[in-house]
């Protein structure tokens, strides 16, 4: 898995998954076409949450406010390391999308965040997985980020997890008729 590759330690988890009546093409397809309207809730979270993004048109994939850090067949990593803790986050001085300098960084005062969305073959299915690390470069950060992943976990994040597997859903199994 990328997600083991770019961020193999971690102190913070979230884990969603689920089963899809389409196969692995469809599927990640499917995923790959979302558009910003498809998930509305999670468009307005990431707003309120000061990405200042309305949705514009196009694949949410495309204007999807965490960098891309890597992509193989069936699989993504988006990335970033932050003070995801303060009202408004500052983010760590690394280049856009630039996995080397993600991993590399051990600076204190940063949590480095992480999603891997990932579809698997699962029988005449697919099983698509959104998983969420990240990794505090310090005690004092992980203090200051912990409260704010509490808050997060079940809350905004979570819902916009479980809104990005149901969009997925509906429209690969639109697809395939099932």
């Amino acid at each position: 898995m990328e997600l083991d590759r770019l961020l193999p330690a971690y102190e913070f988890r979230s884990h969603h998954h689920r089963r899809i009546a389409a196969d692995r093409d469809t599927t990640w397809e499917a995923y790959r076409t979302l558009t910003p309207e498809d998930m509305p809730t999670s468009w307005q979270l990431m707003r309120m949450r000061g990405f200042g993004r309305s949705g514009p048109p196009g694949p949410a994939d495309d204007t999807f406010p965490v960098p891309l850090l890597s992509t193989v067949p069936y699989e993504e990593v988006r990335g970033r390391a932050g003070r995801y803790w303060q009202p408004r986050p500052t983010y760590a001085p690394l280049p856009p999308g630039d996995a080397d300098a993600f991993r590399a960084l051990s600076e204190p005062g940063w949590a480095k965040a992480a999603v891997g969305i990932r579809v698997v073959p699962d029988g005449d299915g697919s099983v698509l997985t959104v998983e969420t690390r990240v990794h505090c470069t310090d005690l004092r950060s992980r203090l200051a980020f912990a409260p704010y992943w509490l808050a997060i976990r079940a809350g905004g994040a979570g819902l916009i997890r479980l809104e990005l597997l149901r969009a997925v859903a509906r429209h690969a199994e639109a697809r395939t008729g099932a």
